[in-house]
């Protein structure tokens, strides 16, 4: 038997915020790169083209050597979230709906046709042969952590804004596998509670988060009035349970139905600033 050819991965992230690419080779990490740096857009959301013609030729691969070619989340499972939440919610959100679902049926139902035709401007591609996968979102974030890691087992702990449906996910990695074993689901998420903070004083959601991490050591976490936001904040806005989990009172946040994070005039009466 000839030698056993090594599996190459193209890995991409695109359409939300901070788009990348990555190239893997028997699941080593041979070359990996963020759009923005390229195209000098900060958070640039857009197809990484030239992060993507950067990996491949840095690696001296082309895009059919590739065995795969992996996008980080499952759209039509993000979709049916969007859709269900809606229905849920309705008829709150008409406005949101009405300017978020045909960008969805525009362009983002149609993911697959749209990545292949961004790909072919990178390098020359074989429609036909290319094996394009969708990974869950949360699953993509735990395998980031978990294979360059130096362990061979480990818990993994991963929580962000929202992926499909999950918000928060814990897994148990060994080996070359990745279970899941728990997950929180939308639309309780500790990264959208932070991201309505975020919202609320003055920064911009998916941009300002750090700001508002940077700024935190500032302040006073033993003075009365910061112990008066936190009883607010645990009376109010979030419930958190013994097994970590937590659920936000809906009543005070708008993401589920508004093309914003809070609703404004609650959280006035809550807080005593705009």
């Amino acid at each position: 038997m000839g030698k056993q050819e090594k599996i190459k991965i193209l890995g991409i992230s695109a359409f939300y915020h901070d788009s990348a690419a990555v190239v893997i080779e028997d699941g080593k990490i041979i070359a990996a790169a963020q759009e923005e740096r390229f195209s000098r857009k900060k958070n640039d959301l857009n197809f990484p083209v030239k992060a993507v013609k950067f990996c491949i030729d840095y690696s001296g691969f082309s895009l059919d050597d590739f065995d795969a070619i992996v996008f980080y989340d499952k759209p039509f499972t993000k979709f049916e979230r969007l859709l269900e939440t809606y229905y849920v919610f309705a008829p709150k959100g008409l406005f949101s709906f009405l300017k978020v679902i045909p960008v969805w049926l525009k362009q983002k139902i149609f993911l697959k046709k749209l990545i292949k035709n961004e790909l072919a401007k990178a390098g020359q591609i074989n429609h036909k042969k290319i094996n394009l996968l969708f990974s869950r979102h949360h699953l993509s974030h735990a395998a980031s952590a978990f294979f360059p890691s130096p362990f061979d087992e480990a818990a993994i702990l991963t929580i962000d804004g929202a992926g499909e449906w999950a918000t928060a996910a814990i897994f148990h990695g060994i080996k070359n596998k990745i279970e899941p074993l728990k997950e929180m689901r939308f639309p309780h998420s500790v990264g959208l509670f932070y991201s309505a903070f975020t919202y609320y004083l003055g920064f911009k959601i998916n941009d300002g988060e750090y700001k508002l991490m940077g700024l935190s050591p500032y302040g006073d976490a033993s003075s009365e009035r910061i112990l008066a936001y936190k009883k607010i904040i645990y009376e109010k806005l979030i419930s958190v349970k013994d097994d970590g989990s937590l659920y936000l009172n809906h009543n005070y946040f708008a993401y589920t139905t508004e093309l914003k994070m809070c609703r404004d005039e609650k959280w006035l009466k809550l807080f005593g600033f705009p």
